[in-house]
């Protein structure tokens, strides 16, 4: 039982040694916590709870999808998470949704957002930057086989000019098309 209750002692001692070992965010000499929360800080006004309309572009097809967006700080203001709900028009059976997460990682200097999608398995992670002589955050990903066969190339810009109005314009390109297109614009106004 001695040799128990030792390895208890020891075990204890050794858990704690760990958890003084964690870096703190008090205790953050290269201050990434801090150049985290000052890239954040651009993309504050995205925070709140929008009403959106998004219009669908397939060559001449139009199609209109009505929804929302709740944004809001995790993890201690380290990112943004947008949760999504999408559905066309006058047919709430037509939906679909994704949750995106959003931080800025201080060592490639760079914003990295990832969607998780309903209905569909795979994950889609994004670099971006923000342009503050314009308020625009910008992003682009390359999506390999996003069809099943085809790579392709996307790129974003939400402009944040206006508090009470986001509007997030997607553009792609699959690697067997000349030139990229606009698939989608997506119109949100603040409810909160």
């Amino acid at each position: 039982m001695r040799s128990l209750e030792r390895c208890c002692v020891i075990a204890s001692l050794i858990l704690i040694a760990l958890a003084w070992a964690m870096p703190a965010h008090a205790d953050d000499p290269a201050g990434d916590f801090t150049k985290i929360r000052e890239g954040m800080s651009k993309l504050a006004p995205m925070v709140g709870k929008w009403r959106a309309v998004a219009l669908f572009h397939d060559g001449d097809k139009l199609t209109e999808n009505d929804g929302t967006y709740d944004i809001e700080w995790v993890l201690e203001n380290t990112y943004l998470e947008c949760r999504v709900e999408l559905h066309r028009k006058g047919d709430p059976s037509h939906h679909h949704g994704f949750i995106m997460y959003v931080t800025y990682n201080p060592a490639t200097q760079h914003y990295d957002s990832t969607y998780l999608y309903t209905r569909w398995a795979r994950r889609v992670t994004e670099t971006g930057e923000y342009d503050a002589a314009v308020r625009e955050f910008r992003t682009k990903a390359f999506i390999p086989q996003e069809d099943g066969v085809h790579g392709e190339n996307v790129h974003t810009v939400t402009d944040l000019r206006d508090p009470n109005k986001i509007v997030y314009t997607h553009y792609s390109r699959y690697d067997y098309q000349a030139s990229e297109h606009m698939d989608v614009q997506i119109t949100l106004t603040r409810e909160q």
